[in-house]
Parts: C-alpha cells; sequence; structure tokens
C-alpha cells in the first residue's frame, strides 16, 4: 500500500470520527434550546417553576442534568438509527419488554447502542493501528482483533438482552407454581379472579418480584380497560412462557364459559404437577446418557488399568527374563 492510499484512509477515518462528534455536539445543543425553550413555555402558562427556583435546580442537580441529556442524545441518535432494525423492531421490543426493559426509549437506546459503539470502536481502532503499526502483515493480526472487538461489542448487547431475558423467565418459571397454590387458597376461601391475583401477586412480592410485577400489571390493565382478553394477551408477549400461555388461556375460557374460578385454578394446578413430574422424569431418564462420557473416559482407563495392568506387567517380565 502506498503513502498516498494511507493518507487517504486515515483522512476518511479522521473525516467520519469528526462528523460524528459534530453530531453529537449538534443534538446537544438542539436538546439545550428546546429545554430552554419548553422551560420558557411552562413559566409562561404558570405551571413551572420560577427561573431563580429553576437556576438553583439545575445548579444542584448538575449531575443529574448532564445524565438526563446524555440519554436525551442517545434517544435522538436512536430515532435516527432504529430504522437499521427494519421489521425486526417489533420483535427486538418484545425481546426487550421479556427481558425487563419497558422504557419508552429501550429500543432507541438498543439501537445506538448496536450501530454506534461497533462503528465507534472501529474507527478508533483504525486511526490506532495507522499510528502505531507500519504497513505490512504485522497489520494483519492487530486489525483482526480490531475487527473482532467490534464485533463483540456489536453481538455482546443481543448477549446481554438474551441472558437478562433468560433469566429473568427463569424466574418467572420457579414462581409459577407457587402462584398457583396460593390461587387455589384464595379462589376457595370466596375471592373472585381479581382480588385473588391481586393479593396473590403481592404475596409473591418478596419471592417472585418478577412475576408479582407481571400479575399486578396485568390486573391494571383489566381494571382500567376492561378488556380482559387484551390483558391476557399482552401478558403473553411480556412472559412468552407455555405455562403462562396456559395460564392465560384458562382465565379467558373461564370467564367465557362461565367456569368457576377455582375449579379452574385446581384443574390448571393438577395439570402443571403432571407436568412437573413428567419433566423429572425425562430428567432421570437421560441420566444414562449423560453419564456415559464420564464412564469411558474417567472410570474405564481404571478398570482396564486394574484388569489388564497385572497381565502386561507379568509379559514383559517375561519378555526382559528370556532375553
Amino acid at each position: 500500500m502506498s503513502e498516498a492510499m494511507i493518507q487517504i484512509v486515515f483522512s476518511l477515518v479522521f473525516g467520519s470520527l469528526l462528523l460524528t462528534f459534530l453530531a453529537v455536539g449538534a443534538l446537544l445543543r438542539f436538546e439545550r434550546q428546546r429545554g430552554y425553550l419548553a422551560a420558557r413555555l411552562t413559566r409562561a402558562n404558570g405551571t413551572g417553576p420560577a427561573r431563580r427556583a429553576a437556576n438553583s435546580a439545575s445548579r444542584g442537580g448538575s449531575l443529574a442534568h448532564a445524565r438526563d441529556q446524555l440519554r436525551r442524545v442517545i434517544v435522538r441518535m436512536g430515532e435516527r438509527l432504529s430504522v437499521i432494525l427494519g421489521g425486526e423492531a417489533r420483535d427486538t421490543a418484545a425481546d426487550l419488554s421479556s427481558a425487563g426493559f419497558r422504557s419508552r426509549d429501550a429500543l432507541l437506546i438498543y439501537a445506538f447502542l448496536k450501530t454506534i459503539l461497533p462503528l465507534l470502536a472501529l474507527g478508533l481502532g483504525t486511526v490506532w493501528l495507522f499510528m502505531t503499526k507500519t504497513v505490512g502483515m504485522e497489520m494483519v493480526l492487530p486489525a483482526a482483533t480490531v475487527l473482532g472487538i467490534s464485533l463483540g461489542l456489536s453481538k455482546g448487547v443481543d448477549g446481554f438482552v438474551g441472558q437478562r431475558r433468560k433469566k429473568r423467565l427463569a424466574s418467572i418459571r420457579r414462581g409459577f407454581p407457587d402462584m398457583l397454590e396460593l390461587l387455589v387458597i384464595s379462589s376457595e376461601a370466596g375471592l373472585g379472579p381479581q382480588p385473588a391475583l391481586q393479593r396473590v401477586a403481592l404475596e409473591l412480592a418478596s419471592t417472585s418480584s418478577e412475576l408479582a410485577h407481571e400479575v399486578l400489571q396485568m390486573v391494571s390493565e383489566m381494571r382500567m380497560t376492561n378488556d380482559r382478553r387484551s390483558a391476557y394477551e399482552k401478558l403473553n408477549i411480556r412472559v412468552p412462557l407455555p405455562e403462562i400461555g396456559v395460564f392465560t388461556q384458562t382465565l379467558d375460557q373461564s370467564d367465557t364459559y362461565g367456569t368457576p374460578f377455582s375449579r379452574a385454578m385446581r384443574t390448571l394446578i393438577d395439570e402443571q404437577r403432571t407436568n412437573r413430574l413428567i419433566a423429572v422424569e425425562e430428567k432421570a431418564a437421560r441420566l444414562p446418557v449423560i453419564m456415559t462420557l464420564p464412564l469411558i473416559f474417567c472410570i474405564m482407563p481404571a478398570v482396564f488399568v486394574v484388569l489388564i495392568g497385572p497381565a502386561v506387567l507379568s509379559i514383559f517380565d517375561n519378555i526382559i527374563s528370556g532375553g
């Protein structure tokens, strides 16, 4: 690669980084002006604090103000980059919701972290390569490292969301049988579906907070919209587990056909106990297959040494004495 080509590549990378910083600065300035105009409008309408109070609050909470400004910039950039997700935006939003990220800006922040961080790492890594390494074969390994770090940052966001989602769903699955037991007790004590669900959610808040929060949100949606089927569907989207799907289907059938709530919950808990017993039996049936590799590589060599070792030693003794 000639010197002219190196200068061109370096100029392109430096120009892209400069444009990125200029864009961030422009967004910061735009957000500052927008916040200033919004504050003036609220003061003019009489709904906001006075200028002195606002200034003292901004001076007292400068760190929080800077954090809010940074969040707004990230959201603005995420809005412009969320188009990269295309038709996957709805599925990504559902995955983020099931992972516990329910903020309105969760998808935008995800798009920002998915695109800007890898590009920034790639740009900085390219500048570092051209400043510290000479053009030749010695740049291959560092360039591969920079590329791997950029791809790792891009995939690391998905990995973090997937791990958070898996952990959260596992926590909800562990607390689901306890919820059914409490629902059976509450329903047989005379409580209706909504009071029983709310009471059980409050009791589960200390042991399974994720499941309790989801149930409380479903009860709130049922009370506010008076549309139970929509609340059940939203719960299925937020918690995509087979157990939750069967649970919401049972509640929907109880509402539609007038089945007593206590009987429906008892039938459901009997089915769940049967399913858990089948799952335990499946795990027990997989034990011989799982134990095959340790048996072959750990136990069988010792058995062979004990059984065949004396015969091999005697053969060696006969060979040596005969020789």
